[in-house]
């Protein structure tokens, strides 16, 4: 047996002494199990290093910390890339210290390592040089901002960041004064922290204009107001395609209680407006235009989108403000009228005649063609939809489209040809369409009534997969309409050919 002399003093006695009391007060004995003890850790967990670390992260876990298993541990330094803790968070780390030496700074870091179980090593060398050595990119990452924050008001900034796969190095460097350290730590380690707090403090609007240029495939262009106001003020008119961009999702049929709050968020969000109040269906555009023209143009956007969804407005304007107003009188009539086609509780003559009554008594004839249109389109929809219905037809196609419309000619009155030249093209020819000359007089809006009838079929039965070509209109005085319906999602047909009635 070898014999050495070892030196020990009284607290290390006092850390002996339960192991004494087991041995008997004899120390070589407890010294060999000590020694056994920590060849078994060794074995276990690769260093004495280690087997601290993991002591502490497993067994001596304080009331205010919590365990987290790895992969979330992962993905929260992960979504907190760029970002700066607050300074407070020093407070709950470390007590107050009164050094501002690097060389011993990075001790009670290496004590706040253990004591989190962070497998991460710091080590210092000169001249202002720290270097982290194990753990994920991350977490190394999270371990500098607190170093850093640390040394802000030491007015210490930093000079650079090296990082290896298993190694971060800074090096830090003395400025001028605090303002001088802290743009170093964001423009090294904070680069996400303003963006990511206006994210935060305005979801809504930073997620609709992120998806816009996401929709758009970045081909977004982002101008200053005055130079967007100099524009339409040129009485260039506002697509109204940016507001399906916007929403990601057609820019039609949309019901007026999600319609009015989607055209809010909309124009707000892309600074078109300042803001938007809806008053129940009452609209009050507030806005910082001078211009009559851009003002104008602005109204006029917002119009065509409630145009387009059936819904009929009048727009008055009062200084910065625009107010539009919702005209329930047409759509109220055309919904009356519709209902008493469906329901056959009169002729379809009489119904007409009605509503000739009801577009002379309108008093804005502007708005007559926008009546007609919209009546002509529900019909169609309508009377198509109760013929899918009786005859429980779940898909449709170019046949089922030509048997159907040619039962409504017949119930219209009107003489008509209808058949397929291909699967996919009907050709369609009305001979004679008395509707169009009640008491023996041509009416140019009973004649546009039937054409958007039969968009409004045509749209409900293919929903937008279909076109349709005008070759000859009686209302352009030919002897017959002459319509082409086809299917272009099957059909190729020519660039130059214009399908709108």
């Amino acid at each position: 047996m070898e014999r050495r002399n070892i030196t020990l003093e009284k607290k290390h006695l006092d850390i002996l002494l339960p192991l004494l009391d087991k041995n008997d007060g004899n120390i070589s004995a407890s010294i060999r199990e000590l020694i056994d003890f920590a060849d078994m850790m060794i074995k276990s967990h690769g260093s004495i290093e280690n087997a601290m670390i993991d002591t502490f992260s497993s067994d001596r876990l304080e009331k205010d910390r919590v365990l987290v298993d790895q992969f979330i541990w992962q993905w929260l330094l992960e979504t907190n890339r760029g970002m700066i803790p607050d300074k407070g968070i020093l407070d709950c780390l470390f007590e107050s210290f009164p050094i501002s030496d690097l060389k011993e700074f990075h001790d009670i870091m290496n004590d706040l390592c253990i004591r989190l179980g962070w497998k991460t090593r710091i080590e210092y060398k000169e001249p202002m040089m720290y270097h982290l050595i194990g753990g994920s990119e991350s977490q190394r990452e999270l371990i500098l901002k607190i170093i850093c924050l640390y040394f802000i008001d030491r007015k210490i900034g930093i000079k650079d960041i090296f990082t290896s796969f298993s190694t971060t190095t800074i090096r830090f460097i003395n400025r001028n004064n605090e303002v001088e350290a802290y743009d170093d730590f964001i423009r090294l380690l904070g680069y996400m922290n303003k963006s990511i707090n206006e994210i935060r403090s305005k979801p809504n609007f930073w997620n609709m204009l992120i998806n816009s240029h996401i929709n758009t495939g970045y081909h977004m262009v982002t101008i200053p107001k005055k130079s967007y106001e100099e524009l339409i003020s040129k009485n260039v008119s506002v697509d109204t395609e940016f507001f399906s961009i916007l929403t990601e999702q057609p820019c039609k049929d949309i019901n007026l209680q999600r319609l009015l709050p989607m055209i809010k968020i909309v124009y707000e969000t892309s600074g078109m407006v300042d803001r938007i109040h809806i008053d129940q269906d009452m609209i009050k555009i507030f806005h910082s235009y001078t211009n009559k023209t851009a003002i104008n143009t602005i109204s006029q956007s917002i119009l065509n989108i409630l145009k387009m969804n059936g819904y009929h407005y009048e727009a008055v304007e009062i200084s910065s403000i625009i107010v539009l107003a919702h005209k329930t009188e047409i759509e109220g009539r055309i919904t009356e009228l519709v209902d008493n086609l469906l329901s056959a509780r009169a002729g379809f003559d009489h119904e007409l005649m009605t509503f000739l009554i009801f577009l002379d008594g309108i008093k804005e004839k502007s708005d007559i063609n926008v009546a007609v249109e919209k009546l002509g389109e529900r019909m169609g929809e309508q009377i198509l939809k109760e013929y899918e219905r009786e005859n429980n037809i779940k898909k449709w196609d170019m046949e089922l489209f030509k048997d159907a419309f040619s039962d409504i000619d017949i119930k219209l009155g009107r003489e008509s040809n209808l058949e397929l030249i291909d699967p996919n093209v009907m050709h369609y020819v009305v001979k004679k369409c008395q509707i169009v000359h009640q008491q023996g007089k041509f009416n140019r809006h009973l004649c546009n009534l039937t054409h958007w009838l039969l968009k409004g079929a045509v749209e409900f039965v293919f929903k937008g997969d279909a076109v349709i070509k005008s070759m000859k209109m009686i209302g352009s005085g030919d002897e017959y309409c002459e319509f082409f319906i086809v299917l272009t999602t099957r059909v190729r047909m020519p660039d130059s050919t214009s399908y709108d009635l």
